[in-house]
């Protein structure tokens, strides 16, 4: 049962992590894109701000926000998966070393 809450856990620390940095990554582009808006670098800021706000818009429905959140989800759940598998696999290689010892130890008796 620890076996079981412990990897729970680990899930859920997975998904608020990938969710809480993507979210954090994409919010951060979209405010250097609006920040260099009043710099110079406008012409080329510009176009970019753009195409993040229509690419936000895609999956929001419309919405940036929304498109932001959408997406830090899906990266968040992405994270977690592929956080169980790693937990999967590395179960399976202890359970097929522990095999392997028992079977060298038997082999020598």
């Amino acid at each position: 049962m620890a076996t079981l809450l412990h990897f729970l856990r680990s899930l859920a620390v997975s998904l608020l992590t990938g969710f809480a940095l993507s979210l954090l990554l994409l919010g951060l582009l979209l405010a250097c894109l609006m920040g260099l808006h009043a710099s110079p670098m406008a012409f080329v800021s510009d176009p970019l701000y753009l195409q993040l706000n229509r690419f936000l818009a895609v999956f929001g429905g419309g919405d940036r926000l929304e498109g932001i959140v959408v997406i830090a989800l899906t990266l968040g759940v992405v994270f977690s998966l592929l956080n169980g598998f790693g937990s999967y696999k590395r179960s399976q290689r202890s359970e097929w070393h522990l095999a392997m010892s028992s079977f060298s130890e038997d082999s020598f008796l």
